[in-house]
């Protein structure tokens, strides 16, 4: 938070920079949760719209695209992935690297759940423990600024 002292000498904090901060957090937690809904439900409907499909080596090429077109999984499942491509790269404009990676891993988590609840896949322990320690990885970075290269000394 920007600091400066008074005419008298006291400490008082500026307004603007708490409003723009507060925005600012916000904004990136928008981006965040509309990035890892997309890229979890992008995958979800790609692998149910690829799991029909016939294998790629059996198949000619412009029949195999024909197919990829016609499946009504793959077509919304590649949008949902465009827009989580279009929502990283837009945190990548304001908040460092090492904090939009991992926060965006929390994807893996609604993953797995979809995997277990929606496609009927076993998820096993060592999964869910994997899992486990991604949750924990996310809520560590989630204490962190998000833009370290913006702060002033």
């Amino acid at each position: 938070m920007r600091q400066a002292l008074s005419a008298s000498g006291k400490l008082f904090t500026s307004k603007r920079v708490v409003e723009t901060r507060s925005r600012s957090q916000w904004k990136t937690a928008i981006f965040l949760v509309v990035a890892v809904i997309a890229n979890s439900f992008g995958n979800l409907l790609l692998a149910i719209g690829m799991d029909g499909m016939p294998s790629f080596a059996d198949t000619p090429f412009p029949h195999y695209v024909y197919l990829l077109v016609a499946n009504p999984y793959v077509i919304p499942g590649t949008v949902l992935s465009a827009i989580y491509m279009l929502a990283q790269l837009s945190l990548f404009s304001w908040a460092d690297l090492s904090f939009v990676a991992p926060m965006i891993a929390s994807s893996y988590v609604v993953t797995a759940l979809l995997s277990e609840f929606v496609l009927g896949e076993r998820v096993e322990l060592e999964r869910w423990l994997g899992v486990l320690l991604i949750c924990m990885g996310v809520a560590f970075v989630m204490r962190t600024p998000c833009d370290t290269k913006a702060e002033e000394p």
